[in-house]
């Protein structure tokens, strides 16, 4: 009698250990700033998606970029400057499609990638919208999708 009560009691113990290990455990998040990024600007009339790609180089480059604007979505050009990560000089995205009409761009200026690669802090950046109309970004993040 004694030893099935042991017996049960080890395995209620051996149970919420279990239990216990199983609901430490954490996703460990992204590990470099390789990856999807999305970013829409305060009035919601930009979002530009894009994906952080290391090259055959070693260096980041943007791919797969689109630029919605005021809810439709356009072909798009990149430029990425100044990568010594965690910095990024300049990132802009240029709406290259004759379905938008004028050459609508976002830019982001002295981005720091967040060393849980979760952020791109940017300082400094602008975009237009309506067309003639350039508006100032500031103290902005870029983040995961």
């Amino acid at each position: 009698m004694f030893f099935m009560r042991l017996f049960w009691l080890f395995i209620v113990v051996i149970s919420l250990v279990g239990v216990a290990g199983a609901c430490s455990k954490s996703s460990s998040g992204p590990t470099s700033a390789e990856g999807k990024w999305i970013y829409t600007t305060p009035d919601g009339k930009i979002t530009v998606n894009f994906e952080l790609v290391k090259t055959s180089t070693g260096s980041l480059d943007v791919q797969n970029q689109s630029l919605k604007i005021n809810g439709a979505v356009y072909n798009s050009e990149k430029e990425i400057t100044g990568v010594s990560l965690p910095d990024i000089a300049s990132i802009r995205i240029n709406a290259n499609d004759a379905k938008a009409i004028y050459p609508y761009y976002i830019k982001f200026l002295n981005g720091k990638v967040s060393s849980d690669f979760k952020r791109i802090d940017v300082s400094d950046g602008e975009y237009t919208f309506p067309w003639g109309t350039t508006n100032v970004l500031k103290n902005v993040s870029i983040v995961r999708p």
